[in-house]
């Protein structure tokens, strides 16, 4: 181990333990068994799971209180709870970003292909090209836009019984013949399938999928007809003549669920070409959407989009023609989604001066240790130990608490992420994005805290170290 390892295990190690350590860690561990195993015969109360941590966190501070100084607990004690406060922080952020992206996936796919101008008429012949790569498991063109959606009534007419009146919802069309491809898309139908976006057919209204919330809000079920009124500005093209708005008459045969609150209240799926009919009157797609046999991530999944781009681009390009088409993500235009990662950047900002208000109670130790130390640090110094050597050995205690934190809070914040996970919350969707609180382990949450601890202990101990390091042998020695 060395001279500065034994030298800094000196000076962290209390002597004897008091009593009330043994007692407060066989209590703790006492309470840390019955609520477990209350845990793991199925209570799972808040009751149960509160008193579980608390259990937890006293037989680590117990544990802790055994083996070192008392002015070192403290710091210990600290940067763990701070650790532990970003950990389920981001793993709380995590958990509601991954499972918005996997949810909305399964609709909008990995990526999506669109093109300049408003003149996209090819997409069946570029959907049948990507779906040729063997990177791509499918392919489906899409139509997206914004309108107003009305419930009528027996007579044809707007019914009085449709809530609130006219709604404003996201229209997508989709073929589902191409849809299917998606992985998971069955999925997320509460009632009805893909099969539900029929198309209009002679003596029979096209079909219909309401968000599940946005048909309890304007009080639609299955079997009620409902009317789509898109104005003419929603087709896009800026320099044709105002005209009347597009409308068209459907029949809701689903209910779409994905989970994500803010989407099933505000989102309705047609066919493709009922889509193009009532949005731009013109047989012509928005887009076409792609799903990635193998993408571990969005951003992954990018650059495989671009790559099919340049592919699609390749005849155009050798004749130095200008670009036709763009790879797009879905993720880059979510305001939800931006929302998400924007608010965990701030409360991971936030809750690190947690980290960093522990660190100035690890200084306080270790000037109260030097200043303990004086006259033991000074006849280490007469013996012949070297200024590189004292701080070292200052410095290491600084990273060694640190880590000893980091480990801490580590344990404790994925203890609390398994018990909020097992608490199963219910949110108020009146309120959040989800009607489950979702939290995920990510390695890249575990890492940030620990890093951040031990890096902020690390620079905060160097003036410390500095000033034990420098001690005179002679002014240690007359204190």
């Amino acid at each position: 181990m060395g001279f500065v390892g034994l030298l800094g295990l000196r000076l962290i190690r209390r002597g004897a333990a008091p009593a009330w350590t043994r007692a407060a860690a066989r209590a703790c561990a006492g309470a840390l068994a019955l609520t477990g195993a209350a845990a793991l015969s199925g209570l799972r109360a808040a009751w149960v799971l509160g008193p579980l941590w608390l259990a937890a966190f006293g037989l680590g501070v117990a544990l802790l209180a055994r083996a070192l100084r008392p002015m070192l607990v403290v710091s210990v004690v600290g940067l763990g709870l701070g650790v532990a406060s970003l950990f389920v922080v981001l793993g709380v952020g995590s958990g509601v970003e991954q499972a918005l992206v996997a949810s909305l996936t399964r609709l909008n796919g990995h990526a999506t292909i669109t093109k300049y101008g408003l003149d996209f008429f090819e997409y069946e012949a570029v959907a049948q090209t990507l779906e040729a790569d063997p990177r791509i498991r499918a392919a489906s063109p899409y139509v997206f836009g914004a309108g107003a959606l009305v419930v009528l009534d027996e007579t044809g007419g707007e019914g009085e019984e449709g809530g609130e009146g006219p709604v404003v919802v996201s229209i997508k069309g989709m073929d589902p013949r191409r849809a299917a491809g998606l992985s998971g898309i069955e999925g997320l139908f509460s009632a009805g399938s893909l099969a539900s976006l029929r198309p209009a057919q002679p003596r029979e209204a096209p079909g219909i999928v309401l968000g599940a919330r946005l048909a309890r809000r304007v009080r639609a079920e299955v079997g009620d007809r409902v009317r789509l009124v898109v104005p003419e500005a929603i087709g896009g093209d800026v320099d044709a003549a105002p005209g009347p708005p597009r409308h068209g008459d459907f029949v809701v045969l689903g209910l779409l669920e994905t989970g994500f609150v803010e989407f099933d209240a505000n989102f309705v799926l047609v066919h493709l070409s009922a889509a193009q009919a009532v949005v731009y009157g013109e047989m012509r797609a928005s887009g076409v959407e792609i799903e990635l046999a193998e993408a571990r991530s969005l951003e992954g999944a990018m650059s495989v989009a671009r790559a099919l781009v340049e592919l699609l681009e390749r005849p155009r390009s050798e004749r130095g023609l200008p670009p036709l088409y763009r790879a797009a993500s879905w993720a880059e235009r979510s305001a939800a989604l931006n929302s998400i990662r924007q608010t965990k950047v701030v409360l991971a900002v936030i809750l690190s001066l947690i980290v960093a208000v522990s660190s100035g109670s690890l200084i306080g130790a270790l000037l109260l240790l030097v200043r303990r130390k004086r006259r033991e640090i000074a006849t280490l110094a007469a013996m012949g130990a070297r200024r590189s050597q004292l701080f070292s050995a200052f410095e290491g205690i600084g990273v060694l608490i640190g880590g000893l934190g980091s480990l801490f809070g580590l344990g404790l914040g994925a203890l609390g992420l398994a018990l909020i996970a097992a608490l199963d919350l219910d949110l108020d969707p009146g309120i959040y994005m989800f009607d489950r609180l979702p939290v995920a382990f990510d390695v890249g949450d575990m890492a940030i805290p620990c890093a951040l601890a031990v890096l902020v202990c690390a620079l905060a101990t160097g003036p410390v170290a500095w000033q034990a390091a420098g001690l005179r042998p002679l002014d240690g020695l007359r204190a």
